[in-house]
């Protein structure tokens, strides 16, 4: 459920601000919004200290090697030298890189030295030196003095001898540098010499790692404190802020402007505003909080709060999209392997985890109910999992040739059903939200309508004939919302009814797109059965394989193509599963997911901070 929220606004005197904020931290209970713009010389320095810090944490991740127990250097000395490694080091290897460069044109063109080509044009002869393609030296003038010093597939490399100064070729010039050879080496040597010894100091300030860790939640608090304080509203001798309190804390917070001596004043949002949204559920509901944590979505603060039946369909449709039991266990060993990795003593298992588990035994029942194995019939037809397989939606009908029903149109039966209930769920509580407004009636009519059209698709998709009260039911529905469609508290019978038939072609429509969104859930079906061909005939490719000297290669196809079928799949999740609750059934619900997180002004614990 979505918390309900209290409009706050606190106002306290402005002397020892800080002792008032950190009373206020403590309790943790309101979510602030500034009345101002926080600037502030404060927030500057802490938000530059906390970008050095972000850039040596991801720095030293590479030399991380433990940390120091005994450590009682101070944090901002390890960030300020570590920041002065890093651009020490980048200088180094910017002049580096340039050294190399002249190395390498020494290498091409031997050790020639700048002051011998200006001392020989003091006596008349001047040389100049040329790079150019093999196809070009031909083309060169017969009269000039060409020295070819070097040349490869690609290139030559030529030396122009004359006694005319201005004298030159059309081609690309190669400049002497004026540093002697000696010079780059000994600079090479003694800047490759201080890269030593800065990987050296990297050893020694990689033990560091997790101790800033500490100091980055520390200074995360620190910035957020600091936006607080300069965000406060003025007057004189008072400062004030506003924000929201979950109305079930609202006790908590009047006692302690009480004791404070704070004023304070409780209310109800109206339209105009946007309070955060706060989730409170049920410890299985919280399951499905890593996938909108993925999404980065939450429910605005008066839409609804769908997390118990997004989880319910997500985790169904998981298994239908998967499909195979035999991938349901191995996510399962990768839950039990999850578990046992990411566990710690005295904290809860992370809910990530805990919603692998869930899709993990969802697709083992399914893939089990269904008979599919790793896509092979030969695995099916052993008789312990063909005990468990129903026939009628069995992957591989052909192990029960005495069944006359399509497996493939029932699965596709059931597709459509779970739009049935999860669409009709939607309307069933728009119903619910308007009550005993006339609105309501109109979701009523969408409620018939969706009905219909689910009989109307299983006609043209499954053949089954339709039921002669179906197109009343569809009739009925649209009358119903066009009538009772717009008819909203503020506004007549007449007005709303007017409205109605001025827009009953775009509500005509809007049917349209229901029925769409009724068909969209043979998706379900569709990409089940592309992953059993998928994994089918990836065992054909490596049958003939796994005999004699060939078994290692056809293992190697039997794991690269089902590791590859897994990936399309968990693709296919996000893409389909996670779509017909985001946009077929949220968007029947209306939900916008408009909303922002609650995050209340308070001490929080290590790595909770953001």
């Amino acid at each position: 459920m979505i918390v309900p929220m209290k409009k706050t606004t606190l106002l306290m005197g402005n002397k020892d601000i800080e002792n008032t904020l950190e009373k206020l931290r403590s309790l943790g209970v309101v979510h602030i919004q500034n009345v101002k713009t926080p600037i502030s010389e404060d927030i500057s320095i802490l938000e530059k200290k906390s970008s050095d810090l972000e850039k040596t944490l991801n720095y030293l991740e590479t030399h991380k090697i433990g940390t120091d127990q005994k450590n009682d250097r101070n944090s901002q000395d390890i960030v300020d030298e570590c920041i002065d490694l890093i651009s020490r080091k980048e200088r180094l290897k910017d002049e580096l890189e340039e050294e190399y460069d002249e190395l390498n044109w020494y290498e091409i063109w031997g050790d020639i030295k700048w002051a011998d080509i200006e001392e020989m044009k003091k006596h008349g002869y001047y040389l100049r030196l040329y790079s150019c393609d093999q196809n070009i030296v031909k083309s060169i003038p017969e009269d000039k003095l060409i020295i070819k010093v070097r040349e490869n597939k690609h290139s030559v490399y030529l030396v122009l001898l004359s006694h005319e100064k201005d004298d030159k070729l059309e081609l690309k010039e190669e400049f002497v540098p004026e540093r002697p050879l000696s010079e780059i080496r000994r600079l090479v040597n003694s800047y490759e010499e201080e890269l030593k010894d800065i990987a050296n100091e990297e050893k020694v300030l990689g033990k560091f790692h997790d101790h800033l860790m500490n100091y980055k939640d520390e200074l995360d608090k620190n910035i957020e404190f600091a936006n607080v304080k300069a965000g406060l509203g003025e007057v004189p001798h008072i400062c004030y802020l506003t924000g929201y309190c979950p109305e079930n804390q609202i006790e908590e917070l009047k006692k302690l402007c009480e004791n404070s001596g704070w004023g304070y004043m409780l209310e109800e949002p109206d339209e105009n505003d946007n309070p955060p949204t706060k989730l409170q559920n049920k410890n299985w509901v919280k399951l499905i909080q890593p996938v909108f944590d993925f999404l980065g979505t939450v429910p605005g603060y008066r839409e609804y709060d769908i997390s118990q039946y997004f989880l319910i369909f997500f985790s169904v449709y998981f298994a239908m999209i998967i499909g195979d039991a035999g991938y349901g266990f191995i996510f399962l060993a990768l839950s039990i392997l999850g578990h046992s990795k990411f566990k710690k003593p005295g904290q809860p298992l992370p809910l990530g985890i805990k919603l692998f588990y869930l899709v993990s035994t969802t697709t083992i029942i399914w893939g089990a109910v269904t008979g599919n194995w790793f896509g092979a019939k030969e695995i099916a037809a052993i008789s312990i999992f063909k005990s468990i397989t129903i026939p009628q939606i069995a992957t591989f009908p052909e192990l029960f040739p005495d069944m006359e029903i399509d497996p493939q149109q029932k699965v596709m039966f059931i597709c459509f059903v779970l739009a049935l209930i999860q669409l009709g769920l939607a309307n069933i509580m728009n119903i619910i939200k308007e009550l005993p407004g006339l609105k309501s009636i109109a979701h009523v009519g969408w409620l018939s309508l969706t009905a219909g059209l689910f009989l109307l698709v299983l006609q043209l998709v499954l053949s089954k004939p339709m039921p002669s009260f179906a197109p009343a039911l569809m009739g009925i529905g649209l009358g119903l919302i066009v009538v009772f469609g717009n008819q909203e508290k503020d506004i007549s019978f007449m007005k709303g009814l007017t409205t109605g038939f001025g827009g009953a072609f775009t509500t005509f429509l809007d049917s349209i797109s229901t029925f769409s969104n009724i068909i969209s859930y043979i998706r379900l079906f569709a990409v089940g059965m592309a992953s059993v061909a998928i994994a089918s005939s990836f065992n054909g490719i490596a049958a003939p394989m796994l005999k004699g000297f060939a078994f290692p290669a056809g293992l190697l196809v039997l794991i690269v193509g089902h590791g590859l079928n897994i990936v399309m799949g968990m693709l296919s999740v996000v893409v389909h599963g996670i779509r017909l609750n985001m946009l077929e059934f949220s968007g029947q619900l209306g939900i916008e997911w408009s909303g922002y997180e609650y995050k209340p002004f308070k001490n929080k614990n290590k790595g909770e901070l953001e």
